[in-house]
Order: structure tokens, then sequence, then C-alpha cells
């Protein structure tokens, strides 16, 4: 019984340092809307990015943007173009192109408020080691959109970003964030993001604590039949 719990703290213990590789954050606004809502919790993978897939969402710092003011603090926003890609927006159909194919993006939001879709036009080629992020609602989003004539096009670098969203809700509740195809789709190069390993960590965490009870649960159970066997012996009066 004792191994057991020796067992089950080993495996909840590496569970829960793999699951902090993982942080968790409150969306404010409605800029990702409909695919996040405004106070919706979000699951991140907190580390380096050398390099970001097109259609991840990202949380990024708000001082990466010129007009920022000090301590602005983060938003999550969607990579539609990586480091290299040549953006244009758009189509007559309103879709913008990467590399000069048409991208279908099923998660914006994209009506003005009367019924019509309006975007401000614009050709912007990514500088190396930056992302060109859009909010899924594309007619009330601060975007890289916004500042494509200012230096760096507007463009995020990869050193303004905390993690890449993979998942909805907090570390031991999140289920996956539904990840994009349609730059693929499109027939761009990459994949799309994969990472459930914080379900793995979380089934770690649980069954290490199981085994943990189990085991405890066993070994007062052990000591206890022990300690009765010794109690019964002791009450039995010597032979004559």
């Amino acid at each position: 019984m004792i191994l057991l719990a020796v067992v089950g703290g080993g495996a909840g213990g590496y569970g829960f340092w793999t699951l902090m590789g993982y942080r968790m954050v409150s969306v404010p606004g409605e800029a990702m809307t409909p695919t996040i809502q405004p106070g919706e919790v979000v699951l991140y993978r907190w580390a380096e990015l050398p390099e970001i897939p097109r259609g991840a969402v990202v949380l990024m710092d708000l001082s990466a943007f010129p007009d920022a003011r000090p301590g602005e603090g983060r938003a999550v926003k969607r990579v539609i173009g990586i480091g290299g890609d040549q953006v244009v927006c758009c189509t007559k159909d309103n879709l913008i192109t990467v590399n000069g194919k048409p991208v279908k993006e099923p998660y914006t939001e994209d009506d003005n408020g009367y019924g019509r879709k309006e975007y401000r036009p614009f050709s912007v080629q990514v500088p190396p080691g930056t992302v060109f992020v859009a909010g899924d609602l594309r007619n009330n989003s601060r975007d890289s959109r916004i500042y494509t004539e200012e230096p760096g096009n507007g463009a995020v670098p990869l050193s303004k970003l905390s993690g890449i969203v993979v998942g909805l809700g907090s570390p031991f509740s999140a289920e996956p964030f539904p990840q994009t195809t349609a730059f693929v789709e499109a027939g761009l190069p990459g994949d799309p993001v994969s990472d459930t390993g914080f379900r793995t960590s979380r089934l770690l965490v649980f069954a290490g604590v199981g085994l943990v009870v189990l085991g405890v649960i066993g070994a007062i159970v052990s000591v206890a039949r022990f300690a009765g066997k010794r109690r019964r012996a002791a009450a039995v009066p010597p032979a004559r």
C-alpha cells in the first residue's frame, strides 16, 4: 500500500508539474467573438514560441502596437499571416489572401451592423520573426490591420506573444480549443495547432491523487488490523 501511494504521488506530481506549462486568462472584450465570448476563460500554452502556425489563436502583449499605453495589458487574436507572408485584403468575396491564396475563414463575424461586410483594403509583407493578427469580429477589433501604414506593417514580434490558446476553461476542466484548418485547406503549408497535453496531465493528477488516497487508506487499514491482532493476542490469558 505504501508503494501504491508512492507511485500515485509520483504520477500526480509529474502531471501537476507538466500542467504548470499551461496558464489561463479571461478574455476581455468582444474582438474574438463568436469563437470566444467576452469574459470566457481560455487555456494557453506558456512557452517560448519559435514558430506559430497560421490560424492559431495567441495571447499577445498590446505594447506591440505603436499607440499602446503603458500597462495596457494583453489581448487574444488570431494569426492570419506569419513571417514572409504577403497578406492582402480583400477579394470580391471579402476573403483575405495569403501568398495569393484566398482563405475562407468560417469562424469570422464580420457584419458591420447593417448586413454588409466592409473592410479597409491593405497589402502587407509580414516581416520575419513576426505574425500578422486579427480578431474574429473583424469590424470591431484592434489588430494588425489598423497599423499597416506604420513601421513593421502592424505585425507583432514573436517576443510579444505569451502563448497559443489550446483550451477553453481552467486547467482542471478545459476542453480542447477548436483549431482551424482554413489555411491548410487554402493550400498553405503547415499544420494546425495540436496540443491536448493538458488532458493527459490532468488525468495523471487525478489518477495520482486517487492512488495516494487508496494507498493511505490501505496503510491505515493494515495498521488498524495489525493493532487489532495485537490487542486480541494480549487479551488471551496465558495457558496454565
